[in-house]
């Protein structure tokens, strides 16, 4: 997927066509008034891409008048083209940075791009934000903050935010520059419930980019050796060469697709009764965990970075510390049905809990009153 980047400004707003329902918050058209100026486009698949896509519906929710500036010559073709003028969302020409308001916040969401070209926005505005989606921080991210050219920094997380603010303070003390935690609003009308799956196999597999990190190298050896009480049937979504390279070729009881356009996400989870994700990273937010939960599948994954935030162990899903653990929780899962469908209703339920509108409204509603 592309990189996004968020460019936000202040200024009075036009009638426009409602916004998507997301649900009542706590502080209604708390951004009347504020208009958010995106360069690049949100995406169906994928982390920074998709997160945008969930956080336009809320911003539209809170009154905030969203106006997209495309990255992409293609964006006319992107399948969310469409959907984005229905929601009365504004689509600016290609490049189109000549609307941003002097002095007003400009964000980049999770993207080199932003960095790079950072002196272009500061001729608009100095008022800049980064989100950084990743547990690692960009060298350039680093160059710039050491420069003064970032004036906010963004997390998802605050376990990231804590580690990746005393490193960057270490390049610049400045008291002006802020780190700030928001949290993510997840849609989950667009993952519903799936209560029953097929009786002939039990489903299982693991979703992410195609990146060969994103795959732990013992990952067929969990798939081979946890049992089930009937035939096991995996599907691997975000697999092409490079991460055959890095496990192997998948057993014939194991499907492989590229990407969302040989597999939906829809598909994938209403396959797959747990979701077993052993990965060589670690992972800030992922939005696969927030899918899962809400479509119904069981999470089994690492004990580590955002997942620990996502999962309550032995409640939600399984966090594991080793291989044993992966074979033993996927087994447990596929003998034991009652348990996996009531920790698969209490997974629906945490949902709400860290990513539903009233929480996530007011993080950036507190967000926008310091970077305003």
């Amino acid at each position: 997927m592309g990189r996004d980047y968020i460019f936000v400004r202040v200024g009075s707003t036009r009638d426009s066509t409602p916004p998507r329902d997301v649900g009542s918050t706590s502080d209604t058209d708390g951004l009347a008034g504020t208009r958010l100026y995106v360069y690049g486009f949100p995406s169906l698949y994928g982390g920074a891409g998709n997160e945008l896509h969930h956080q336009i519906a809320l911003w539209q929710s809170l009154g905030a008048e969203v106006h997209l500036i495309p990255s992409d010559p293609g964006y006319r073709d992107d399948p969310l083209f469409s959907e984005m003028l229905a929601t009365g969302v504004v689509v600016h020409e290609l490049d189109d940075f000549s609307c941003i308001e002097r002095g007003a916040p400009v964000f980049g969401f999770c993207n080199r791009a932003f960095l790079e070209n950072i002196d272009r926005i500061r001729a608009h505005s100095t008022n800049t934000v980064f989100v950084n989606c990743m547990t690692w921080l960009f060298d350039l991210e680093l160059k710039r903050m050491a420069e003064g050219k970032i004036r906010t920094f963004l997390y998802q997380n605050d376990d990231v935010r804590a580690v990746h603010s005393f490193v960057l303070r270490a390049q610049n003390h400045s008291s002006e520059v802020n780190f700030l935690t928001f949290v993510p609003f997840f849609d989950p009308s667009r993952f519903p419930f799936v209560a029953h799956r097929s009786d002939e196999y039990f489903g299982c597999g693991r979703i992410s980019r195609q990146d060969a990190d994103k795959y732990a190298s013992n990952t067929l050896v969990i798939y081979e050796y946890f049992v089930a009480p009937k035939l096991k049937r995996g599907l691997f979504v975000g697999f092409d060469q490079r991460s055959r390279e890095k496990i192997g070729t998948p057993y014939d009881w194991i499907r492989t697709a590229v990407d969302q356009n040989e597999c939906s996400q829809q598909e994938f989870y209403r396959h797959c009764e747990i979701v077993l994700q052993p990965s060589d990273t670690t992972e800030n937010w992922p939005r696969v965990g927030l899918e899962a939960m809400a479509s119904g599948s069981v999470l089994i994954v690492d004990n580590r970075g955002g997942w620990r935030r996502q999962v309550e162990h032995g409640v939600t899903g399984w966090l594991c510390n080793h291989e044993r653990d992966f074979i033993y929780y996927a087994s447990k899962a596929a003998y034991e049905p009652d348990l996996r469908m009531q920790m698969a209703l209490r997974a629906r339920d945490r949902v709400s809990a860290i990513a539903g509108p009233a929480v996530s409204a007011q993080s950036w509603l507190e967000v926008f009153r310091t970077i305003l």
